[in-house]
């Protein structure tokens, strides 16, 4: 591409709405926004196309070519939330207040707001179908109908008709949703997730000290310490440092076997995430 045809392709409004949205996801810049949505579209989208084929589509802003900064734009959200979630195995939102993926507010008609985590909505999202009706609920969920029928250029009737549509998709495969959205699922992933970091700082592959990953989980902490052979539970609590080494040795094994069975668990659970999705789409 020449610069006169970035030039022009930053000025676009679909470029710059995508940019603004990559960032809020990705919590980085605009700047640096514009530049990871260029490197994509360069990399990958824009290939098929000679640099005159695309200068010319850039200039008449072809439709064709906004799909492709929409998509690229997802395609990029879609890699930073799943490179997270295999770091971190999930998180929790409702459990912890320093999520790394973020949380969003969902709003509704009447002004509502519901608090979910940014991977947990984008597990909902991927279970629907298409790419198609994927990005319609995305951006209905995040942003509303009015935001959704300008991003997409839809008029009230086709927005109703794809709200009806994805609603009865949900409604015809509540099981394959319930499965992502299960209430003890959701404490599974947040106790995983929770044990993977303390085993990080434990092993020195994560900055932190355990009294800080102790004051940070309570209420798990306690629930560990409940059903653990730990003598004082209070020094363990308060003040690991000066705790006995039998004590804390008691602890790390309970935490270990507490990963251990939320790891099979969430492998259960994920194997029937899978049978179902391969079930209804038989």
């Amino acid at each position: 591409m020449t610069d006169d045809t970035i030039k022009q392709l930053i000025q676009w409004r679909t470029f710059q709405t995508n940019q603004h949205l990559l960032s809020n996801a990705l919590k980085i810049p605009d700047n640096d926004a514009q530049q990871e949505l260029l490197n994509e579209l360069i990399s990958h989208r824009f290939k098929k196309y000679t640099a005159s084929q695309l200068a010319e589509l850039i200039r008449q802003h072809d439709a064709n070519i906004g799909w492709s900064i929409t998509y690229g734009r997802l395609d990029l959200a879609s890699r930073y939330y799943k490179q997270l979630g295999k770091r971190a195995q999930m998180e929790h939102a409702a459990e912890l207040e320093d999520v790394s993926t973020g949380v969003v507010k969902l709003a509704d008609d009447n002004g509502n707001t519901t608090d979910i985590s940014e991977f947990k909505l984008q597990q909902v999202v991927a279970q629907f179908p298409t790419d198609k009706t994927r990005l319609f609920v995305d951006l209905t969920l995040r942003y509303g109908k009015l935001e959704t029928m300008a991003v997409l250029k839809l008029t009230n009737k086709q927005y109703q008709r794809r709200l009806r549509n994805a609603t009865s998709y949900a409604t015809k495969h509540s099981d394959k949703f319930s499965l992502v959205t299960d209430q003890t699922r959701n404490s599974q992933l947040y106790r995983l997730n929770s044990l993977n970091e303390l085993d990080a700082i434990i092993n020195g592959t994560r900055e932190g000290s355990i009294q800080d990953w102790i004051d940070s989980h309570t209420k798990l902490v306690n629930e560990l310490l409940s059903t653990s052979e730990v003598h004082y539970q209070g020094a363990v609590l308060n003040h690991w440092e000066t705790a006995s080494s039998k004590d804390k040795y008691a602890f790390i094994r309970e935490c270990i076997n507490a990963q251990t069975k939320a790891q099979a668990w969430l492998d259960q659970s994920n194997t029937a995430i899978k049978e179902a999705g391969e079930a209804q789409s038989n």
